[in-house]
Protein backbone atom coordinates (compact mmCIF):
# COMPACT_ATOMS: atom_id res chain seq x y z
CA UNK A 1 0.00 0.00 0.00
CA UNK A 2 0.88 3.54 -0.52
CA UNK A 3 0.06 6.73 1.73
CA UNK A 4 0.42 9.86 0.54
CA UNK A 5 0.17 13.70 2.78
CA UNK A 6 -2.02 16.07 0.86
CA UNK A 7 -4.19 19.32 0.69
CA UNK A 8 -7.13 18.59 -0.97
CA UNK A 9 -9.80 21.60 -1.17
CA UNK A 10 -10.36 24.52 -3.56
CA UNK A 11 -8.70 27.09 -1.07
CA UNK A 12 -5.72 24.35 0.03
CA UNK A 13 -6.58 24.92 3.58
CA UNK A 14 -7.60 21.38 4.58
CA UNK A 15 -4.80 18.42 5.12
CA UNK A 16 -5.56 14.61 4.87
CA UNK A 17 -4.18 11.46 4.22
CA UNK A 18 -5.30 9.08 1.01
CA UNK A 19 -3.89 5.17 1.45
CA UNK A 20 -4.13 3.56 -1.40
CA UNK A 21 -3.90 -0.23 -1.62
CA UNK A 22 -1.35 -2.27 -4.06
CA UNK A 23 -4.23 -3.02 -6.59
CA UNK A 24 -7.34 -1.01 -5.89
CA UNK A 25 -10.72 -2.40 -7.50
CA UNK A 26 -12.59 0.10 -10.05
CA UNK A 27 -15.92 -1.78 -8.01
CA UNK A 28 -15.19 -1.11 -4.51
CA UNK A 29 -15.80 2.25 -3.04
CA UNK A 30 -13.85 4.75 -1.16
CA UNK A 31 -13.86 5.22 2.48
CA UNK A 32 -13.68 8.02 4.34
CA UNK A 33 -12.81 8.36 8.08
CA UNK A 34 -14.33 11.63 10.08
CA UNK A 35 -12.37 13.29 12.91
CA UNK A 36 -13.51 12.35 16.47
CA UNK A 37 -13.99 15.02 18.42
CA UNK A 38 -10.57 17.14 18.39
CA UNK A 39 -8.21 14.49 17.41
CA UNK A 40 -6.86 15.10 14.30
CA UNK A 41 -6.54 12.75 11.31
CA UNK A 42 -4.82 9.87 13.42
CA UNK A 43 -7.51 9.29 15.54
CA UNK A 44 -7.72 8.51 19.27
CA UNK A 45 -4.68 6.30 20.18
CA UNK A 46 -3.82 5.78 16.00
CA UNK A 47 -7.18 4.33 15.87
CA UNK A 48 -7.76 5.55 12.34
CA UNK A 49 -3.97 4.75 10.58
CA UNK A 50 -4.51 1.02 11.90
CA UNK A 51 -7.89 1.44 11.09
CA UNK A 52 -7.19 2.87 7.24
CA UNK A 53 -4.43 0.61 6.45
CA UNK A 54 -6.39 -2.35 7.51
CA UNK A 55 -8.92 -1.54 5.21
CA UNK A 56 -6.50 -0.86 2.04
CA UNK A 57 -5.06 -4.46 3.06
CA UNK A 58 -8.53 -5.28 2.41
CA UNK A 59 -8.14 -3.19 -1.52
CA UNK A 60 -10.22 -0.21 -0.51
CA UNK A 61 -9.20 3.34 -0.90
CA UNK A 62 -9.23 5.17 2.75
CA UNK A 63 -8.77 8.88 3.32
CA UNK A 64 -8.70 10.74 6.38
CA UNK A 65 -8.34 14.24 7.01
CA UNK A 66 -8.62 17.02 9.67
CA UNK A 67 -11.47 19.26 9.87
CA UNK A 68 -10.69 22.69 9.35
CA UNK A 69 -8.99 24.03 12.75
CA UNK A 70 -7.99 21.13 14.01
CA UNK A 71 -4.41 19.13 13.44
CA UNK A 72 -2.96 20.82 10.22
CA UNK A 73 -6.00 22.43 8.55
CA UNK A 74 -6.14 25.68 8.55
CA UNK A 75 -9.15 27.81 10.23
CA UNK A 76 -11.64 28.66 8.14
CA UNK A 77 -12.46 32.17 7.10
CA UNK A 78 -15.90 32.29 6.90
CA UNK A 79 -18.61 32.23 9.78
CA UNK A 80 -19.61 28.84 9.01
CA UNK A 81 -20.84 26.70 11.92
CA UNK A 82 -18.80 23.36 12.34
CA UNK A 83 -21.83 21.39 12.31
CA UNK A 84 -21.90 22.69 8.43
CA UNK A 85 -18.69 23.45 7.62
CA UNK A 86 -17.68 19.47 8.74
CA UNK A 87 -20.61 17.88 6.54
CA UNK A 88 -19.22 20.77 3.89
CA UNK A 89 -15.44 19.40 4.40
CA UNK A 90 -16.64 16.23 4.15
CA UNK A 91 -18.48 16.61 0.75
CA UNK A 92 -14.97 17.97 -0.42
CA UNK A 93 -12.92 15.55 0.46
CA UNK A 94 -15.79 13.27 -1.91
CA UNK A 95 -14.75 15.65 -4.88
CA UNK A 96 -11.35 15.20 -4.61
CA UNK A 97 -11.49 10.83 -4.51
CA UNK A 98 -14.10 11.48 -7.29
CA UNK A 99 -11.44 13.77 -9.73
CA UNK A 100 -8.23 12.21 -8.00
CA UNK A 101 -8.96 8.15 -7.34
CA UNK A 102 -12.09 7.76 -9.94
CA UNK A 103 -14.77 6.73 -7.50
CA UNK A 104 -18.16 8.16 -6.95
CA UNK A 105 -19.42 6.07 -4.12
CA UNK A 106 -18.52 6.43 -0.58
CA UNK A 107 -18.36 4.49 3.27
CA UNK A 108 -18.00 6.81 6.04
CA UNK A 109 -16.64 6.11 9.18
CA UNK A 110 -16.05 7.74 12.68
CA UNK A 111 -15.80 7.59 16.44
CA UNK A 112 -17.48 9.81 18.18
CA UNK A 113 -18.67 13.41 17.05
CA UNK A 114 -17.62 12.38 13.81
CA UNK A 115 -19.85 9.84 13.92
CA UNK A 116 -22.75 12.25 13.57
CA UNK A 117 -20.96 14.27 10.31
CA UNK A 118 -21.30 10.95 8.98
CA UNK A 119 -24.85 10.23 9.70
CA UNK A 120 -25.72 14.10 8.45
CA UNK A 121 -23.33 13.58 5.30
CA UNK A 122 -25.13 10.52 4.50
CA UNK A 123 -28.67 12.10 4.77
CA UNK A 124 -27.73 14.96 2.57
CA UNK A 125 -25.36 13.35 -0.03
CA UNK A 126 -26.92 10.16 -1.96
CA UNK A 127 -23.20 8.75 -3.27
CA UNK A 128 -22.73 7.96 0.30
CA UNK A 129 -23.92 4.10 0.59
CA UNK A 130 -22.47 3.45 3.51
CA UNK A 131 -22.20 4.76 7.15
CA UNK A 132 -20.42 3.25 10.42
CA UNK A 133 -21.07 5.33 13.14
CA UNK A 134 -19.12 4.23 16.10
CA UNK A 135 -20.00 5.42 19.75
CA UNK A 136 -22.04 8.12 18.14
CA UNK A 137 -22.78 11.43 20.70
CA UNK A 138 -26.21 11.49 19.94
CA UNK A 139 -27.27 11.87 23.58
CA UNK A 140 -25.43 15.34 23.63
CA UNK A 141 -27.13 16.76 21.20
CA UNK A 142 -30.33 16.03 22.94
CA UNK A 143 -32.66 17.77 25.58
CA UNK A 144 -31.74 18.24 29.29
CA UNK A 145 -34.03 15.55 30.34
CA UNK A 146 -32.35 12.63 27.51
CA UNK A 147 -29.26 13.37 29.31
CA UNK A 148 -30.04 12.99 32.80
CA UNK A 149 -32.13 9.56 31.46
CA UNK A 150 -29.25 8.46 29.51
CA UNK A 151 -26.58 9.22 32.79
CA UNK A 152 -28.58 8.01 35.16
CA UNK A 153 -28.86 5.08 33.15
CA UNK A 154 -25.11 4.54 32.30
CA UNK A 155 -23.34 5.29 35.90
CA UNK A 156 -25.91 2.45 37.31
CA UNK A 157 -24.94 -0.02 34.29
CA UNK A 158 -21.36 0.66 34.95
CA UNK A 159 -21.66 -0.03 38.75
CA UNK A 160 -22.75 -3.38 37.72
CA UNK A 161 -20.01 -4.13 35.12
CA UNK A 162 -17.71 -6.72 35.23
CA UNK A 163 -15.45 -4.87 32.90
CA UNK A 164 -15.84 -1.73 35.22
CA UNK A 165 -17.10 -2.04 38.35
CA UNK A 166 -14.10 -2.47 40.35
CA UNK A 167 -13.06 0.64 38.88
CA UNK A 168 -15.74 2.63 39.80
CA UNK A 169 -17.02 1.49 42.88
CA UNK A 170 -13.08 2.49 43.81
CA UNK A 171 -13.69 5.85 41.80
CA UNK A 172 -17.24 5.75 44.07
CA UNK A 173 -15.73 5.42 47.96
CA UNK A 174 -12.59 7.54 47.16
CA UNK A 175 -15.21 9.90 45.77
CA UNK A 176 -12.83 10.29 42.69
CA UNK A 177 -15.94 10.85 40.44
CA UNK A 178 -18.04 14.07 39.24
CA UNK A 179 -20.32 14.20 41.89
CA UNK A 180 -22.28 17.51 40.79
CA UNK A 181 -23.15 16.38 37.47
CA UNK A 182 -24.29 12.50 38.88
CA UNK A 183 -26.12 14.07 41.74
CA UNK A 184 -27.93 16.57 39.11
CA UNK A 185 -28.76 13.96 36.70
CA UNK A 186 -30.07 11.82 39.73
CA UNK A 187 -32.28 15.02 41.06
CA UNK A 188 -33.70 15.13 37.52
CA UNK A 189 -34.49 11.84 36.77
CA UNK A 190 -36.57 11.58 40.04
CA UNK A 191 -38.66 14.83 39.37
CA UNK A 192 -39.01 13.27 35.98
CA UNK A 193 -40.33 9.98 37.21
CA UNK A 194 -43.24 11.67 38.98
CA UNK A 195 -44.33 12.57 35.46
CA UNK A 196 -45.14 9.97 32.60
CA UNK A 197 -41.85 9.76 30.20
CA UNK A 198 -42.25 11.84 27.59
CA UNK A 199 -41.25 11.12 23.96
CA UNK A 200 -38.63 12.08 22.79
CA UNK A 201 -38.88 14.13 19.27
CA UNK A 202 -35.18 14.12 18.69
CA UNK A 203 -35.03 10.55 18.40
CA UNK A 204 -38.01 10.07 16.62
CA UNK A 205 -36.20 12.19 14.02
CA UNK A 206 -33.10 10.07 14.15
CA UNK A 207 -35.28 7.33 13.97
CA UNK A 208 -37.03 8.50 10.70
CA UNK A 209 -33.35 9.48 9.22
CA UNK A 210 -32.05 6.01 9.73
CA UNK A 211 -35.52 4.65 7.93
CA UNK A 212 -34.80 7.02 4.90
CA UNK A 213 -31.11 5.84 4.65
CA UNK A 214 -32.17 2.18 4.52
CA UNK A 215 -35.07 2.64 2.49
CA UNK A 216 -32.53 4.45 -0.24
CA UNK A 217 -30.15 1.28 -0.02
CA UNK A 218 -27.51 3.12 2.34
CA UNK A 219 -25.82 0.33 4.62
CA UNK A 220 -25.49 1.66 8.87
CA UNK A 221 -23.39 -0.28 10.96
CA UNK A 222 -24.06 1.05 14.27
CA UNK A 223 -21.18 -0.07 17.15
CA UNK A 224 -21.01 0.52 20.80
CA UNK A 225 -18.61 -0.27 23.23
CA UNK A 226 -19.23 -1.15 26.82
CA UNK A 227 -18.39 2.01 28.41
CA UNK A 228 -20.16 4.45 26.44
CA UNK A 229 -22.88 6.58 27.60
CA UNK A 230 -24.30 6.02 23.60
CA UNK A 231 -25.15 2.53 24.51
CA UNK A 232 -27.72 3.65 27.14
CA UNK A 233 -29.29 6.59 24.83
CA UNK A 234 -29.97 3.79 22.56
CA UNK A 235 -31.25 1.40 24.98
CA UNK A 236 -33.58 4.32 26.25
CA UNK A 237 -35.01 6.72 23.38
CA UNK A 238 -33.53 4.93 19.90
CA UNK A 239 -34.27 0.80 20.49
CA UNK A 240 -37.69 0.47 20.36
CA UNK A 241 -38.21 3.19 17.33
CA UNK A 242 -35.67 0.85 15.40
CA UNK A 243 -37.62 -2.32 15.44
CA UNK A 244 -39.40 -1.08 12.27
CA UNK A 245 -35.93 -1.34 10.59
CA UNK A 246 -33.63 -3.66 12.92
CA UNK A 247 -34.24 -6.76 10.83
CA UNK A 248 -33.43 -5.04 7.60
CA UNK A 249 -30.35 -6.58 5.75
CA UNK A 250 -28.87 -3.10 5.77
CA UNK A 251 -28.84 -2.47 9.22
CA UNK A 252 -26.37 -3.97 11.60
CA UNK A 253 -25.77 -3.51 15.43
CA UNK A 254 -23.01 -4.81 17.46
CA UNK A 255 -21.61 -4.34 20.88
CA UNK A 256 -17.58 -4.55 22.06
CA UNK A 257 -17.58 -6.01 25.75
CA UNK A 258 -15.21 -4.46 28.21
CA UNK A 259 -13.92 -1.40 25.63
CA UNK A 260 -13.98 1.96 26.81
CA UNK A 261 -15.39 4.97 24.71
CA UNK A 262 -11.77 5.77 22.61
CA UNK A 263 -11.14 1.32 22.33
CA UNK A 264 -8.10 2.29 24.18
CA UNK A 265 -6.99 -1.72 24.88
CA UNK A 266 -5.60 -3.13 21.66
CA UNK A 267 -7.32 -6.37 22.18
CA UNK A 268 -10.94 -4.09 21.78
CA UNK A 269 -9.09 -2.25 19.17
CA UNK A 270 -9.02 -6.04 17.13
CA UNK A 271 -12.34 -6.56 17.81
CA UNK A 272 -13.52 -3.38 16.44
CA UNK A 273 -11.37 -4.04 13.22
CA UNK A 274 -12.93 -7.18 13.03
CA UNK A 275 -16.77 -6.09 13.09
CA UNK A 276 -15.93 -3.41 10.84
CA UNK A 277 -13.52 -5.67 8.78
CA UNK A 278 -16.63 -7.81 8.43
CA UNK A 279 -19.26 -5.09 7.58
CA UNK A 280 -17.09 -3.94 4.60
CA UNK A 281 -17.20 -7.02 2.93
CA UNK A 282 -20.87 -6.39 2.09
CA UNK A 283 -18.98 -3.22 -0.32
CA UNK A 284 -16.77 -5.91 -2.50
Amino acid sequence: MREQTLRFDKTSSLVGVVTDPREASPNYPAIILLGAGIVHRVGPHRLYVKLARKLAAMGFVVFRFDFSGIGDSKVREDNLPFEQSAVAETQEAMDWLRAARNVDRFVLMAVCSGAGFSFRTACCDRRVIGVSLINAAGHRWGTSEELNRTLVRHYWRMLRSRSFRIKNWRKLITLNFDSRTIMRATANQIQNLLVPDKESPEAENVASAFESLIARGVRVLIVYSEGDEGWDYYQVFLRSKLRRIDSNSHFGLEFVHGANHTFTLLSHQRDLFNIVGRWVEHFK
